[in-house]
């Protein structure tokens, strides 16, 4: 009997070479639906495979658009607290989401496979499908990546039938949330989907505030049932209040949440495309073949109040002082990934082989340049009874210089699978141009080449239809051109690092219950974290490691009941330095990591109507490198209401989110480059959504 694969968004998304052929075993998964609850069988562009989930050598979980909807989430950051070894992290004058895992931060993503960075873009989740995350180092298949893992967000794709769907949200702090969703086949070969959001709210901290456009169209061609054309674009614009939250000292612990430190005409102007072109032809059963293109394009202008070092002056004790200056910021970032990509599928004798070669150009281009008073000008402001008004015109050129990281790269992985074993090696060799210009002392126009393999193995073993046991290992190379300079000003040393991990999967109860086992160990060598001294430098730590357990269980209890938990311990600490003592723990990286979503149906009288429940704990955890800073552990209450019915029109859906249900006061963010950032407090939306024509 043969394995039938309707993977919703997930296979439409896919690389020919992904569905192929189909295999040959005694089971039909069904993804997409309500018996399958929160879990995905395959993450086809993650793993550059249809190889199911459940027979790679490493972890793959998979944040699939059903548990987005009944979560009633808006934001990537949300999306992603529900995977294990994941922790919040807000990024850069709280203008987008980024975030750790394993302990390690992730600065750069992948979007429908191909790299971008995390700095400046803010990710949007109106035209996500789903979102795959691939843990352990992802160096073999996409080069320069931390060793923690990797997040791929799937974009929606056209629709065979015509099919809208629109929503309003309004909530806490005046949010107002407008999103539209339409797809329109144009012709027998050709359909078209627009997403589009607009979003406006206040914030829960003095002066803060976002108003963001979005839109993202896409146009697909499958002129043949062996071919298919994908053109994509995007683009966003936010402004908002650029918020640097609380500086590194212990003392802002004690502050308010709401309290800023910096003055109401701080202001961020983010804005930026994307453009993506993705050809997938199928040359026979044996052999395909892709070529993907993506252009991003992002700038940001920024007006913010730093502060100063150190941060707060306790020349009177009783009356503390957080020192400030005030920095006009212009950055732009550009980033190009092409790749030319061949998939084949043999047999040789006993063995089937997938094999996949590959070669990718693409390069980083980040110019920049900062502004600040004259040196020695302090616009200091009181800690407890802070008085606003002060100002100091950035009117000095302090930094004017660009990062640009030029990488081409072949690679090569094969997986054979030989009865109950199937065996994937694979390698990808990058050679890197970096250059680290100064324009001020006009430096750094020679570049500097560097050059790594980051080969990777895994064998996973099939005792029994509903059991696989794994291990792999993998090594990773990241060229540290963009997390800034020492204080010679030269560029950090690579990035190297190296993973094991070992591990079990399930298929229980017909495939109900689906838990996943993994204990990893990742060393890390060479990483560059936040001077101490001064957050516009970095200093580099001689070796961490990270070694924990990580336990997911998705479950579809009932066809109206399904929940997925999660359980995450990791010891993530510093083993050689030259400034932190070893033994110091890693910033953000909590020991004890749990979290549970349930959502129910109702039947009967209240078809229709469904409840969700959500809890998550964070443990305590560092929230600067030499641990001087210890972010308190917190446990987060998140609930829901929804009622989905026919107006006589066409189906609605009301939804009623309450986040931080207890109003539970936390810190969602402590990092090498970020400030304290303070969780949000009970947060309340309520919205009503209207779909009409084909299913999503």
């Amino acid at each position: 009997m043969f394995r039938t694969i309707l993977a919703g968004g997930a296979a439409v998304a896919a690389p020919t070479a992904a569905v192929a052929q189909v295999e040959a075993v005694d089971e039909i998964v069904v993804l997409g639906t309500r018996e399958q609850g929160y879990r995905a069988t395959v993450a086809p562009q993650t793993n550059k495979s249809d190889t199911p989930i459940k027979e790679t050598p490493y972890s793959v979980q998979v944040v699939t658009r059903e548990l987005i909807r009944d979560r009633g989430i808006t934001t990537i950051g949300e999306a992603l607290r529900y995977v294990p070894g994941f922790s919040p992290q807000v990024g850069f004058g709280a203008t987008n989401d980024r975030f750790y895992i394993r302990g390690f931060i992730t600065p750069y993503n992948l979007k429908n496979g191909l790299r971008r960075s995390a700095y400046a873009p803010d990710e949007q989740l109106q035209n996500v499908e789903q979102v795959e995350v691939l843990k352990g180092s992802a160096s073999a298949l996409y080069g320069r990546f931390e060793p923690g893992g990797v997040v791929n967000f799937v974009t929606k794709k056209p629709l065979d039938e015509p099919f809208a769907e629109m929503s309003a949200l309004y909530g806490s702090f005046d949010q107002l949330r407008l999103t539209g969703d339409f797809s329109v086949p144009i012709s027998g070969t050709v359909g078209l989907r627009v997403n589009v959001s607009h979003d406006d709210r206040d914030g829960f901290r003095d002066f803060t505030f976002s108003r963001d456009i979005f839109i993202a169209p896409v146009v697909q061609w499958k002129p043949s049932d062996a071919t298919s054309v994908t053109l994509e674009g995007e683009y966003a614009r936010k402004r908002g209040y650029f918020d640097r939250g609380f500086a590194n000292d212990p003392l802002f612990l004690e502050a308010p949440r709401k309290r800023q430190f910096g003055e109401a005409d701080a202001r961020y102007t983010n804005r930026g495309g994307v453009a993506s072109l993705f050809v997938d032809h199928r040359f026979s059963d044996a052999l395909s073949g892709r070529v993907a293109f993506g252009y991003s394009d992002f700038t940001k202008d920024s007006y913010y109040y730093a502060f100063g070092f150190p941060p707060v002056s306790r020349a009177d004790p009783a009356g503390p002082k957080v020192n400030r200056r005030t920095s006009q910021a212009y950055d732009r970032q550009t980033d190009l990934t092409a790749q030319a990509e061949l998939y084949a599928r043999f047999t040789n004798g006993a063995v089937e082989h997938k094999a996949l070669v590959g070669v990718e150009y693409g390069y980083d281009h980040w110019r920049f340049d900062v502004r600040n008073p004259p040196f020695g000008v302090n616009i200091p402001i009181d800690f407890d009874n802070p008085v606003y008004g002060q100002r100091a015109d950035p009117t000095v050129l302090v930094s004017d210089g660009a990062w640009n990281s030029d990488s081409t790269a072949v690679y090569a992985q094969d997986e054979m699978k030989l009865g109950n074993w199937r065996l994937l090696v694979g390698g990808r060799y990058d050679w890197n141009e970096l250059r680290n210009r100064d324009y001020l002392a006009s430096t750094g126009e020679e570049a500097t080449k560097r050059g790594a393999f980051s080969p990777r193995a895994g064998l996973t073993w099939t005792p029994a239809r509903a059991l696989s046991l794994y291990g792999s290992w993998a090594r990773s190379f990241r060229a540290q051109v963009d997390v800034g300079r020492l204080r010679d000003g030269s560029l950090p040393k690579p990035l190297i690092g190296e993973s094991w991990e070992v591990g079990a999967k399930a298929e229980l109860f017909g495939g109900r219950l689906t838990p996943t086992l993994a204990l990893f160990d990742i060393t890390r060598r060479n990483a560059a974290v936040s001077d101490p001294v001064d957050f516009d430098l970095v200093i580099q730590i001689g070796k961490s490691r990270s070694r924990g357990i990580e336990v997911e269980v998705p479950a579809a209890l009932t066809p109206q009941w399904r929940l997925i938990a999660n359980y995450t311990y990791l010891d993530a600490k510093i083993l050689e330095d030259s400034f932190a003592a070893p033994g110091a723990r890693l910033v953000n990286a909590p020991r004890q990591s749990a979290s549970l979503w349930t959502t129910y149906d109702f039947a009967g009288s209240l078809k229709g109507a469904s409840a969700g429940f959500g809890v998550q704990h964070i443990g305590s955890r560092a929230g600067n490198t030499d641990n001087s800073i210890l972010l308190p552990a917190y446990t987060r209450v998140d609930a829901n209401l929804a009622y989905a019915f026919d107006a006589g029109f066409g189906p609605l859906r009301a939804q009623l989110n309450i986040l931080n249900l207890f109003d539970k006061f936390y810190y969602d963010s402590g990092g090498a480059f970020i400030p304290l950032y303070p969780g949000a407090p009970r947060t309340v939306t309520a919205s009503l959504s209207y779909r009409f024509g084909g299913s999503r």
